[in-house]
C-alpha cells in the first residue's frame, strides 16, 4: 500500500514536471515567436524550412548579381545616349561642313570639333564601373547568373559598341568613320571633299543606326533584369512567409495552451500539496 502511494506520488511529481516544462517552453515560444529549435520539434516543417533557408541563400545571391548588373547596364545606357549625341552633331558638321558657304576657317573648326567627339568616344568606350571593371569589356561579357539556369550579360562588347560598323566600305569602327569625316572636311581640294563628305554622310547615318541598335538591345538587357528583380522580390516575401508560417510561433494558440497548462499545474500542485500534508496514518486509513 505504501509502495503504491509512493508510485502515485512519484509519477504526479513528473506529470507536474512535464507541465512546468511545457509551460517554461509556451512561454519561450512567445517571446522568441519561434517554434522550432530542433528538428525533433516538427520533422516535416524543419525540412521544408531548411528547404527555404537554401533557397533563400540562392536568391540573395542573384539578388545581389541583379543590382550589380542593372547598375552596370545603367551606365552603358547613359554612355551610349552620349554616344547616339555625338553622332548626331557629327552629321550636322558634316552636312555643315558640305556648304558651299563654309569657309576654310568654318571648315577648320569643324573638323577640329569632330575630332573632339573622336576623343570623347575612346573616353566613352574606356568607362568602368563602381569595381573599376570596364563597362563595356574588350572580350565576351561575363553572363551572370540572376536565377536558376539564368544568366545574362549586363552590357556588350567594346567592339559591338563602337565598332562593327557595317559601311559601304566594310566593317569600320565609330572613331574611324568620324575621323574620317574631320579628314574629309578639311580636304583642299572642292571636288574630292565633296565626293568624300558624302561617304561621310552614309557612313554616319549607317553608326546612327548600328548604335541605335545597340541602345535597343541594352534596353532589353535592362528589361530582363527589372523583370528578374521583381521576380526575386516578390519570391522573397512568398518563401519568408511561408518559412514564417512554419517556424514561427502561433500567438493566439500557444497562449492559450499556456494558460490551461498553467490552470491544470496549479490544480495539480493545490492537491498536491493537499495530499502531503497527510500523515502516514492518514494514507493508511
Amino acid at each position: 500500500m505504501i509502495g503504491a502511494t509512493r508510485f502515485r506520488l512519484t509519477a504526479e511529481i513528473n506529470r507536474q514536471s512535464r507541465l512546468a516544462s511545457d509551460i517554461a517552453r509556451a512561454q519561450s515560444d512567445i517571446s522568441s515567436e519561434k517554434r522550432l529549435r530542433t528538428a525533433s520539434d516538427d520533422p516535416s516543417a524543419s525540412a521544408r524550412v531548411a528547404d527555404i533557408r537554401r533557397k533563400q541563400a540562392n536568391e540573395t545571391a542573384w539578388a545581389s548579381n541583379v543590382d550589380t548588373a542593372a547598375a552596370v547596364a545603367t551606365n552603358a545606357d547613359t554612355t551610349l545616349k552620349l554616344v547616339s549625341t555625338g553622332l548626331d552633331r557629327a552629321r550636322e558638321l558634316v552636312l555643315a561642313g558640305s556648304s558651299a558657304g563654309a569657309s576654310a576657317n568654318d571648315r577648320a573648326s569643324y573638323a577640329a570639333e569632330l575630332r573632339g567627339i573622336v576623343g570623347d568616344l575612346a573616353g566613352y568606350s574606356a568607362q568602368t564601373d563602381s569595381r573599376g571593371l570596364p563597362i563595356f569589356p574588350d572580350d565576351t561579357p561575363l553572363a551572370i547568373p540572376i536565377g536558376r539556369g539564368i544568366s545574362v550579360a549586363a552590357t556588350v562588347s567594346r567592339a559591338d559598341a563602337f565598332g562593327n560598323v557595317a559601311t559601304a566600305d566594310g566593317t569600320r569602327d565609330l572613331a574611324s568613320i568620324l575621323t574620317a569625316a574631320a579628314d574629309a572636311i578639311a580636304a583642299p581640294d572642292g571636288a574630292a571633299r565633296t565626293a568624300a563628305l558624302a561617304t561621310s554622310v552614309r557612313d554616319i547615318a549607317a553608326a546612327t543606326s548600328h548604335v541605335a541598335d545597340i541602345h535597343a538591345d541594352q534596353g532589353r538587357r535592362a528589361a530582363q533584369l527589372d523583370t528578374a528583380r521583381d521576380r526575386l522580390a516578390d519570391s522573397a516575401v512568398t518563401l519568408e512567409d511561408e518559412r514564417g508560417a512554419l517556424e514561427g510561433t502561433d500567438i493566439t494558440a500557444t497562449v492559450a495552451r499556456l494558460q490551461a497548462k498553467l490552470t491544470t499545474l496549479e490544480a495539480a500542485q493545490a492537491a498536491f500539496a493537499r495530499i502531503s500534508k497527510q500523515t502516514l496514518f492518514d494514507v493508511l486509513g
